[in-house]
Formats: structure tokens, sequence, C-alpha cells
């Protein structure tokens, strides 16, 4: 709406600039490399709920029928710093409120439903400056959900962040929807299970791994639909490299719009290697009888480090730190 465009602007540069600093090209290069980067990692309500448990066993799962379509709201806060050679610290703050559409063009023969995500509505600020009003004219995204709730693909991207259309965001916050158990399998409230998944990254080498484990904590009424919770804490460590050749190749001069970035071309043989990782806890209200999501709330932190490299002018733009806070909450609202 499955994390992380939106045009997250790249961060200010530190002023004033010193001597030592490379020219003004090649750190205009650099900031809009860097604004890519952080387009992708920038890139998770307290609720009084009956609560009303049971201990009958059932078996949790998403359903999904072609043609279905939903609406839902998403909030979402980054609190970060962003540390660099190039640029000094930096401090993020984003708080961004989407309204987006879920149209399943698609389901194969697993249940797992290809659905079409789109924004029609973005409001909020970045560093302060609103959100651009052209913010929910970015293309569609496709992403894939299984029936265990597994954000397989998050339009190549992770899901999340400022522009949910675009899949920019930190990765791991396109699992927007809960990790159940497996098809068929049948759990109690207080139960407990473990899963290890892939998401595809198509635009360079590696993907983006999680590791969840997810209790059945309860029931709770949900206007008026009775909603299993689940808790799942997840943590995603990131080892893989973005090819700006590839993602020039499947995005074209979408991109540059969609992060507000010139130069791109500049940067085709340029890639980003990304390490450290994320952890955040999700908790979900999935109704039990509709087998759909009604509701998720996710915070956590980051830590992530990404190394550049094939930037032009510049021998190595050094590694940047980008650590925080996020939170994200999807909520129904049709």
């Amino acid at each position: 709406m499955s994390q992380t465009i939106d045009p997250i602007p790249p961060p200010p540069p530190s002023a004033p600039v010193e001597a030592t600093e490379p020219p003004r090209r090649r750190r205009g290069l650099v900031a809009v490399a860097i604004g890519v980067a952080l387009a992708l990692v920038a890139g998770v309500a307290i609720f009084a709920l009956t609560r009303n448990d049971t201990a009958e066993a059932q078996p949790l799962a998403l359903a999904f029928e072609q043609g279905q379509s939903q609406t839902y709201e998403i909030d979402q806060t980054i609190d970060a710093e962003i540390a660099s050679d190039v640029f000094g610290s930096e401090s993020i703050s984003m708080d961004v409120s989407q309204v987006v559409g879920w149209e399943v063009t698609s389901v194969d023969g697993e249940g797992n439903a290809t659905i079409e995500v789109t924004v029609s509505e973005v409001s909020g600020s970045v560093n302060g400056q609103p959100i651009p009003t052209d913010a929910a004219s970015t293309p569609p995204v496709e992403i894939v959900i299984a029936p265990d709730g597994r954000v397989i693909s998050a339009g190549g991207l992770a899901l999340g962040g400022a522009g949910q259309t675009q899949g920019f965001g930190f990765p791991g916050m396109g699992q927007v929807t809960p990790i159940l158990p497996d098809a068929g399998e049948e759990v109690s409230v207080g139960d407990t299970w473990e899963k290890d998944f892939s998401q595809d990254f198509p635009f360079g080498e590696g993907t983006i791994e999680f590791s969840a484990t997810s209790t059945y904590e309860r029931d709770e009424e949900v206007n008026g639909r009775t909603a299993a919770v689940i808790v799942t804490d997840l943590t995603v460590p990131l080892d893989f490299t973005l090819s700006f050749s590839d993602l020039l190749e499947t995005l074209g001069p979408g991109l540059a719009g969609a992060t507000g970035a010139g130069q791109l071309e500049a940067l085709e043989d340029a890639s980003i290697a990304y390490g450290g990782q994320g952890a955040f806890t999700q908790t979900s209200f999935v109704d039990l009888d509709a087998k759909e999501l009604l509701r998720t709330q996710s915070e956590g932190t980051f830590d992530i480090a990404m190394e550049f490299s094939g930037i032009p002018g510049v021998e190595s733009a050094g590694t940047i730190d980008f650590t925080g806070d996020f939170t994200q909450d999807l909520e129904l609202q049709s």
C-alpha cells in the first residue's frame, strides 16, 4: 500500500561546504543517490476493545477473490538520523497519511493474490515540508500476498514510506499483513508459530529476508466483527545490493518523479550495498469469518548501513548510516 514512492526529498546538505569536499556536480550526484537510498529505506492508536478469548482451535488465513476491492488508510511516522562523510549528520522526520485502494487482479491455485495498489490521497510532511500535492498521482504497483499473510512481492521494492504505490520504504515495512499459520493448520488462543521467508528483490542481488514469531493472543470485537488478534515479532537482516541500472531499466523516467531526484541517468553504473537490520512488532486484527485484514499496528527500529559505489567523479561515496524508529498503522475503510 505489504512498505516504504513518494517524493521523500533527499536531506539538505550540511552547510557550509568545505573546500575538501567534492565539486558541486559530484556532490549533486551523491545527493541524488542518497535521495534514492532514503526513498528505499525511509521506506510502523491504542484501541480499547472487548476481550473475548476462546479456546476453540481453528485455521487462520486470509482469503482473496478476483475483483475484490478494499480501501485502507495508512499512517506512518519515521524519526531517524542519517550520517555520512559527505553530508555529516542530519535528522529526518516523516509523518504521512495515505488512503490506498487494493484490487485483487488474480488469485493462483495456491491462493496467492496479486493485488494492484493505488494511492488516492496523501497528506503529511517530511522534515516539516508538506508532501507535494501530486504525491498520490504515481502509477499503481502490484504486490503478491499469500494466504498466510506473507508479502511475497512488494512491487519489487519494500512497500512503505510516503508514496505507497511505488513500493519504497524501509525494507520490512511492506509486511503489512499478519504472519499466519500454514494453510489448514488449526490454532487456539495462546498458540505460537515461527516462520522464515524471503521477499523478492529484482533490482540487484539478494533478497529481503524475514524471521517471524507470531502468537494468537485473543479474540476481540472490531466494529461488530469478531477478529483474531495476532502479535508478530519480525526481524529483517539486510544483505542485498541495489543496481541503479536494473532500477532504471524497470522503473524508467517514473523513478525521477517519484523520488524528486534528477540526474539519475548519470548513476546508471552506481550501486548501493545494504547491511544492518530492522526489527518491529506487529499487532493485526483478522476477521475470522471473512478472512479479511481489518487493522494492523506496527512499530520498530532500524539500523541500516548503505555503501555507495560507482558514482561518477567520486572514487567512493563512503557509507551512509541510517538509524531510527518507525510506526505504521493500517485500517480498513470499506
